[in-house]
């Protein structure tokens, strides 16, 4: 009789019980939910690549992580904590391939709980070539010039080679890695300098490190220049002779250092014709020798000789 009472009160006004057990549940809910809270941050997405493959064209290197848990527990959550990767291991031969993004918990994510993680995007899309790697050239990116009066004579490169890696497409087509610029303005004597190799292109690794020493001999500027028109002048002709015409101008080509050949005046270079051996008058082909300072190398002149008539003074 009791247990028949008992059940009849329980299931009197049963629908408004229900609800009251509803609303109560629904209370402990929401107080629950209002307690958590959601923190964003940015992560480094890993690859995991099939042997001997690597990526040939751009994809999304970083996601957007949202975190939802208890507001003091999930910000003590450090980015190391969260590992985003997309898995491609399976995929063995060149292509485009679509796969999800997955999250590991790390480190003190470990311990949260609830911990609700979100990433996005879910899924990402990667073009999959096999790995070429090879030789290339170093070459260096040179800026400026020396002060007037010095070049760059010799440089050597260490290394003059790298090894560069990458998707095959792309490594096919690397010949050579430049430098970045070495300037050589101001540089009057031998220098060297460490600088950095310039990436051929952002999927494509410089093998032990993009960096060369790079060393350079600074000479004195060696030119070449013509003087023109440059006297000519007879010397040692016999007293009481003379010439009938003026003696034709000539020019004189050299070579020299360009600080020599800053200071010489133009009265410095000549053309000299000996008529020492003339005693008689007469017609005569003499020899022509250029005249010019100490330290500059003759290359070429005119004329190189001239016919001069000689006749008796009166």
């Amino acid at each position: 009789m009791k247990i028949s009472l008992s059940i009849h009160r329980l299931l009197n006004n049963w629908p408004a019980k229900i609800l009251s057990l509803a609303a109560a549940v629904l209370l402990v809910v929401f107080n629950n939910v209002s307690r958590l809270e959601e923190r964003y941050f940015s992560v480094p997405l890993q690859l995991v690549l099939p042997a001997d493959f690597v990526p040939a064209a751009p994809y999304t290197q970083r996601v957007r992580v949202t975190l939802r848990g208890d507001g003091d527990d999930v910000f003590r959550i450090l980015e190391d904590d969260v590992r985003a990767f997309a898995d491609l291991s399976d995929y063995g031969n060149d292509g485009v391939y679509r796969v999800p993004v997955q999250v590991e918990k790390r480190g003190s994510a470990l311990d949260v709980e609830p911990l609700e993680i979100r990433v996005d995007p879910i899924e990402i899309s990667v073009t999959l070539e096999q790995r070429e790697r090879r030789s290339v050239e170093v070459l260096p990116s040179l800026s400026g010039f020396p002060p007037p009066g010095y070049q760059l004579g010799q440089y050597q490169l260490s290394p003059s080679t790298v090894e560069v890696q990458g998707p095959r497409s792309i490594v096919e087509e690397v010949y050579s890695i430049e430098t970045e610029d070495i300037e050589l303005a101001g540089r009057n004597s031998d220098f060297s300098v460490r600088v950095r190799l310039i990436q051929p292109d952002p999927l494509v690794q410089i093998i032990g490190g993009d960096v060369v020493e790079f060393r350079g001999v600074i000479e004195e500027s060696v030119v070449l220049h013509t003087f023109e028109p440059v006297e000519t002048v007879l010397l040692g002709l016999a007293e009481g002779l003379t010439i009938v015409s003026s003696l034709p101008s000539g020019s004189v080509r050299v070579q020299g250092r360009q600080f020599d050949l800053d200071e010489i005046q133009p009265n410095d270079v000549q053309l000299i014709v000996d008529a020492s051996a003339i005693s008689v008058p007469g017609s005569y082909q003499l020899a022509v020798r250029p005249d010019v300072p100490r330290g500059l190398l003759v290359l070429r002149y005119e004329p190189s000789q001239i016919e001069v008539e000689v006749v008796q003074q009166q």
